[in-house]
């Protein structure tokens, strides 16, 4: 009988052992995604060099350093210089990943970590407007997640790889003709399923959930415009990471989206201070016209025109400074130009820059509203 509670004495503390073993992993890949998602990234990469020295053989801590890279990428979409980098970090992931696989096919781990490696490397291209390769990236991510899904239903990361797969294939047909011919390669999307599926891992992923967050105030703003929801989960992540200044400009555009102005201008004052201040993540010039932007927007909406000026003047300048195309934030910088002239009675100012917004790029019914202020007045009202 001593022997027997001998026995299960060794037992229960070897089970002890193993389930402190396996918190402390979650705390340390916890701890690397806050520091990611508050833009601490030194400490973060030290947290992570730190992980993959003591689980080399394990992929997460690869893949951590692709998230860290990406979000070096999220916080300045137009320093290109990064773009090695994370394909660099992207490459080691993988080859760990073949390595894990080669021993393993069914290594649940490794398909989900490859798989979603891609999809970053993917993402990153799609920004810099490489659509083939982007869409190559993640035919093969797909490929991956479905095979890591089949093997894991209840696997959140991988869910929320195959939601975020069925929400834009169904999407991006529909917004991007031109892409459609590359979506022959891609099983049909479903929107409402893939909503579920990165909802479903927003409330239960232990790696994912903060990224599943950012995803779907991301889509709720970017392409449904429904401002309520995408508010939700914006502050959830901004009230947890202040110090993240994607998830504060999500927030505050919420509010200029769902006409909060005053909220908006506050807000965005805000921002604006911190590039002044050289805030870590506020610090490009990016960042000061996007501030200047919805500064002019909420001052013309509350009819503070006077108060406009300094800002849209600067919004123009820093403008064509940095776009060397039309964009959508030069255009409609254009459009507010004239009509604040034209409320504050300079008319042949304003029509000047309705005229020019005609010569540009058209961006959500631009030219549409510049034709009508030509023909009647914006009036403010």
């Amino acid at each position: 009988m001593h022997r027997f509670k001998y026995l299960y004495s060794l037992l229960f503390l070897f089970v002890m052992v193993l389930n402190l073993h396996s918190q402390t992993k979650d705390e340390k890949r916890m701890l690397i995604l806050k520091n990611i998602y508050s833009c601490n990234f030194d400490s973060a990469d030290i947290r992570i060099s730190d992980y993959i020295n003591t689980y080399p053989k394990e992929p997460q801590g690869c893949f951590l350093n692709v998230l860290s890279e990406w979000w070096k990428i999220n916080i300045d979409r137009k320093n290109v210089s990064l773009d090695a980098k994370l394909e660099e970090k992207v490459n080691k992931t993988v080859d760990l990943c073949d390595d894990l696989l080669d021993k393993n096919p069914k290594d649940v781990d490794a398909l989900i970590y490859k798989g979603a490696s891609l999809g970053y490397k993917g993402l990153a291209k799609s920004l810099r407007e490489n659509w083939l390769s982007a869409a190559d990236d993640g035919r093969q991510a797909l490929n991956l997640l479905d095979e890591a899904l089949e093997l894991a239903p209840k696997n959140k990361e991988a869910l929320l790889g195959i939601g975020i797969y069925n929400y834009f294939a169904e999407y991006i047909p529909e917004r991007y003709q031109f892409l459609k011919p590359l979506m022959i390669i891609f099983p049909k999307g479903d929107k409402l399923k893939g909503v579920a599926q990165i909802k479903d891992a927003a409330e239960n992923s232990k790696i994912a959930g903060y990224e599943a967050k950012y995803i779907i105030a991301y889509f709720n703003l970017q392409y449904e415009r429904n401002f309520i929801e995408s508010e939700l989960y914006s502050r959830i992540l901004y009230d947890e990471f202040p110090a993240n200044p994607v998830f504060e400009k999500m927030l505050y555009n919420c509010y200029s989206g769902f006409g909060k102005f005053a909220e908006a201008l506050d807000g965005w004052t805000k921002v604006r201070n911190k590039y002044l201040n050289k805030v870590r993540g506020y610090e490009f010039e990016a960042v000061l016209r996007e501030a200047d932007y919805y500064i002019s927007l909420s001052l013309l909406k509350l009819n503070r025109l006077d108060e406009m000026e300094l800002y849209i003047n600067e919004c123009e300048n820093v403008s064509s400074k940095i776009d060397t195309d039309d964009t959508s934030f030069k255009v409609f910088t254009i459009l507010m130009q004239g009509m604040r002239n034209d409320a504050t009675g300079n008319r042949g100012k304003a029509v000047e820059y309705y005229r020019k917004v005609l010569e540009m790029k058209e961006y959500s019914g631009s030219k549409t509203e510049a034709n009508r202020f030509i023909k009647g007045r914006y009036t403010g009202k």
